[in-house]
């Protein structure tokens, strides 16, 4: 039973209060042009939609493994909306972005601003239903995943294009996309194993469904590290193979300069080398402690390369980004310790 028991219409107070702290600090507290709100928004939407696209991929394959904390996973969905919100506000930080000077068809700030808010709250109104309909078992649930999923590749692709590419602009790359919106997908599993390791350590028992739920992510984490190099590597594969140079200005920055070199380093380590390592042992995956520690290590990896794509363009102010991480952390603590009662509010 949750210790923190808290009615969902005081959860979304709570989150209205938090998104006024963190519109205050960037507006009133923050006024400068730093990439501090976009290192917070696109590291926690990708936090915040995978765990949904995770539960919907399980639907749609009938992946049944998932089912012991797949209530756990959709109880986060709320806050795509808090995203959508949020996103708006970006209006006071565009100018870290050097095409508003000379704005053109897709890359003009209303626009902008439109299409990625409109787009966030249409996957929270998907994300909606489909856990309305999964929790009743309705037989059109596979086709709301579907659609879920869909919506979640285009918030992802548009991050990756949008938020994150276009810093840089014009310089571009294809496979931004599916790297961003497959570390999504990963940080679901990641989030499904600490879940899962949690669950464990308060049940005090490995005999439990719960047991094969964490063993099963520490699989797919294992499967997603190496999914993660392979895409990195078609990256450059793409760029070499196609004889693409003006794309390698993007990397040569970051491979040159410190303290980038070390970063990439250190992401490479802890999104691949290191998750791909330490799961192949079988006992590991059994073992709540490994899961949890490993789980946390690939975001910490999510969040430095968040970082490594945006401080070479723009500064970010660290402090600032503390307090919104605190807030956000404390969002999702909450949502997650009244799941049972967010969930049940969906069923009725």
């Amino acid at each position: 039973m949750s210790t923190l028991q808290l009615r969902p219409v005081t959860l979304g107070v709570i989150s209205v209060i938090c998104a006024v702290a963190i519109m205050l600090i960037e507006t009133v507290f923050n006024r400068a042009s730093d990439g501090t709100f976009l290192l917070t928004l696109s590291f926690w939407v990708a936090l915040i939609q995978g765990p949904i696209a995770l539960a919907a991929a399980a639907e749609v394959s009938q992946g049944k493994w998932i089912q012991p904390i797949k209530k756990e996973l959709m109880a986060f969905y709320p806050l795509i909306l808090l995203m959508a919100v949020l996103f708006i506000f970006m209006f006071f930080k565009m100018d870290i972005y050097n095409w508003t000077h000379e704005e053109h068809r897709w890359l003009r700030s209303d626009f902008f601003l439109a299409r990625n808010s409109i787009l966030l709250a249409l996957s929270f109104l998907l994300a909606h239903f489909f856990v309305r309909a999964s929790l009743k078992e309705k037989p059109f649930t596979g086709k709301l995943a579907i659609l879920f999923l869909f919506s979640f590749i285009i918030t992802q692709s548009l991050v990756a294009f949008d938020w994150v590419m276009s810093l840089e602009y014009p310089w571009m790359s294809t496979m931004f996309a599916p790297i961003f919106f497959m570390e999504s997908f990963y940080a679901g599993l990641a989030i499904a194993g600490i879940i899962a390791a949690s669950l464990i350590r308060k049940q005090h028992t490995e005999k439990t469904a719960v047991q094969k739920v964490m063993r099963d992510s520490a699989v797919f984490m294992f499967g997603f590290a190496l999914a993660w190099a392979g895409l990195y590597y078609g990256q450059f594969l793409v760029i070499w193979y196609g004889n693409i140079p003006w794309e390698t200005s993007y990397f040569a920055v970051r491979m040159d300069h410190s303290p980038f070199r070390e970063m990439m380093y250190l992401i490479l380590l802890l999104l691949f080398i290191i998750p791909f390592i330490v799961f192949i042992p079988r006992k590991i995956k059994a073992s709540p402690v490994w899961i949890t520690s490993i789980s946390f290590l690939i975001l910490l990896g999510l969040l430095i390369e968040r970082v490594f794509y945006i401080l070479p363009v723009v500064s970010i102010n660290y402090i600032w980004f503390l307090v919104e991480f605190v807030l956000f952390s404390v969002l999702i603590v909450l949502f997650f310790l009244n799941r049972e009662k967010i969930i049940k509010n969906r069923t009725t």
